[in-house]
């Protein structure tokens, strides 16, 4: 009965608030204050929580009653003095709070239509109603609670059995959400979903902010490396698709979509080690590949993993040196500089990922290709749009690829909080990273001299086969980890079904997929969840 009853606790206390009209009105009225001490100690525990919204409705309606109680009280006040003292309090409970917006789908109750708009926003928000109204916690159990049963569950537990993820999305996304829907508004009244100015707008921002020419909205991080390849063999070899020859070198210390886009154009991976300090391509290894299959390399795929830049120095000099192209793979590395530069602005192309996970993440799927080859930003534009200028004569076999107008409106916004939350993520790092440099079975992320690591990923080495231990023993603590990545591309059955190459017996790799641990860096991550991880990671030093 006790597991249940704490099962069912945790699945509780993971709702969002939405406070009443009624507790609002408690709390900023001196007469209710006393008679209500329960809404007092729920309002003052919810200040500055993440999960604590108020209805926007709930701000109109706060108005006219405070409004209406100041001219009973004070006769003699001006509208405009009685107004300053309201949006005084409005202001107020907006710095403790996050507005949930009312929607426009409402169920509209006849009895009350206060009701409609407040169990509206907290389904919006998947959150439980704060309130005193017993009509309303008796009509609708399943999503209110009130102050007294607040207290005696969620502030007992005092947050303590909250899930600490790897990135929650819906922490990121209400922080900023004013913002945000503000964009899809302006989107949604010109119905321009379809290449709007917003997308033009974004590029533009990205181009500028990467350093280069260019840069072509598109459909996903994934193709934006397959468009990249495309638009390489026609550039290069007059042909739509490269050949099977053709050999393009990556790591398979990577996503799939690395090693898969070079398939879907037509030539075959050819996979190299990499260094285990930085996770990256080891430019050396490339180097012997290039000599080992001369001519039939054409190009070098590198992935600035995790956030850290690929030491891109060495990997240009060798592209420059055997005229092979190098399309980068940034899809987890936006803000990441090599040498002051931004990852993106060194190779022929470089590839961007919007996944809603990434550090510039939207609601689905997007990406960006950057370039300062004004060639291949023209063929990039028609292959994104089924192949040519004009999509009744097409010249090339192209893609539907666009970048969704609704995307771009989102990243814009998003986009103003990029560095801070690369800076937040290093915050977190540099914690990370002092609390467990002692551990001698841990190995800490190495950032290289001329790198700036915007840590997409913290990731860890876990020695002596400890990592799965480790893991185990973070998921019975509610601390969520990931490992990055299990299966390298070159033990899969698409790459060995469909061609590869290999060059030496890649240990490093080998090593890294059994040690890699990824924790939590989500940049809004607080210091005591930070505190919670360490400890929980101390304690298994214990039982090690």
């Amino acid at each position: 009965m006790m597991k249940d009853y704490t099962r069912l606790m945790k699945s509780f206390i993971m709702k969002n608030i939405l406070i009443d009209l009624n507790v609002l009105l408690d709390y900023y009225e001196e007469n209710r204050r006393k008679k209500y001490p329960d809404s007092i100690k729920a309002f003052d525990f919810l200040k500055h929580k993440d999960f604590a919204f108020v209805s926007s409705s709930s701000i109109d309606n706060l108005e006219f009653l405070k409004y209406s109680d100041l001219s009973r009280a004070y006769p003699t006040k001006t509208r405009k003095e009685k107004l300053k003292i309201v949006h005084k309090i409005i202001r107020e409970i907006l710095s403790y709070f996050k507005i949930a917006k009312t929607p426009s789908y409402i169920e509209i109750d006849y009895e009350d239509i206060e009701d409609s708009l407040i169990v509206a926003s907290a389904k919006a928000i998947d959150g439980l109603i704060l309130t005193r109204d017993e009509k309303l916690l008796s009509k609708c159990p399943d999503i209110t609670i009130s102050p007294k049963e607040f207290l005696g569950k969620y502030v007992y537990y005092n947050d303590k059995s909250r899930e600490i993820k790897m990135l929650d999305l819906s922490r990121e996304i209400f922080n900023i959400y004013p913002e945000i829907e503000k964009g899809l508004d302006k989107v949604i009244a010109k119905s321009n979903f379809i290449l709007g100015e917003e997308v033009r707008q974004l590029e533009e921002k990205i181009a500028n902010y990467v350093g280069t020419k260019y840069a072509v909205g598109v459909s996903s991080g994934t193709d934006a490396l397959v468009l990249s390849l495309r638009a390489l063999a026609i550039q290069r070899k007059k042909k739509e698709f490269f050949d099977k020859e053709d050999l393009i070198i990556t790591t398979p210390f990577t996503f799939t979509a690395t090693g898969e886009a070079i398939l879907r154009a037509g030539a075959t991976p050819l996979f190299v080690d990499i260094d285990i300090d930085t996770y990256n391509i080891d430019p050396e290894q490339v180097e012997k590949a290039v000599k080992k299959y001369g001519k039939k390399v054409k190009g070098i795929i590198p992935v600035h993993l995790y956030g850290q830049p690929c030491n891109i120095d060495e990997i240009m000099r060798i592209a420059k040196e055997n005229d092979l192209f190098v399309v980068e793979d940034c899809a987890q590395s936006l803000g990441a500089r090599w040498d002051g530069k931004q990852t993106g602005s060194f190779g022929d192309t470089g590839c961007f990922s919007f996944f809603p996970t990434k550090p510039l993440g939207g609601f689905g799927d997007g990406g960006m290709i950057t370039t300062n080859d004004e060639e291949l930003y023209e063929l990039l534009l028609m292959l994104r749009k089924h192949g040519g200028k004009d999509k009744y004569n097409v010249e090339y076999i192209g893609y539907n690829a666009r970048l969704d107008t609704i995307q771009a409106a989102i990243l814009i916004e998003k986009f103003k909080h990029l560095d801070d939350f690369n800076e937040r993520r290093r915050e977190i790092a540099k914690n990370y990273n002092e609390q467990l440099k002692d551990v001698d079975w841990i190995k800490t992320p190495y950032e290289h001299p001329k790198a700036y690591h915007v840590y997409h990923q913290y990731t860890i080495r876990v020695l002596n086969g400890r990592r799965d231990e480790l893991q185990k023993l973070l998921r019975k603590k509610g601390i969520q980890t990931m490992i990055y990545y299990p299966v390298p591309l070159h033990e899969m059955k698409v790459f060995v079904e469909n061609g590869m190459r290999v060059v030496g017996d890649l240990k490093e790799v080998q090593k890294a997929v059994k040690e890699v641990l990824s924790l939590p860096v989500e940049p809004l991550l607080k210091k005591g969840e930070i505190v919670s991880v360490l400890n929980s990671i101390c304690f298994s030093i214990l039982i090690y």
